[in-house]
């Protein structure tokens, strides 16, 4: 039983991507980033109260990419 649930908690680290890896994949300086996650009410807090971190799933990425480039014609 605790294999299983380390699997479906290592599957679900793996589907979340944080603030730095996120910044870099969308080309942002993280403060920009975090600007734009905060206007548009994307991404999410994560861990314990002493160690929060900014989030994002694949698909807040995506909605964060289509804001950043604009609408494509």
């Amino acid at each position: 039983m605790k294999l299983q649930t380390r699997l479906i908690n290592e599957e679900v680290r793996r589907e979340l991507v944080d603030e730095g890896r996120a910044a870099y994949l969308l080309g942002l300086p993280q403060e920009q980033l975090r600007e734009i996650s905060e206007m548009s009410g994307l991404g999410h807090l994560e861990g314990t109260a002493s160690a929060l971190r900014m989030v994002f799933t694949y698909e807040e990425l995506h909605k964060l990419c289509q804001i950043i480039v604009g609408p494509s014609s």
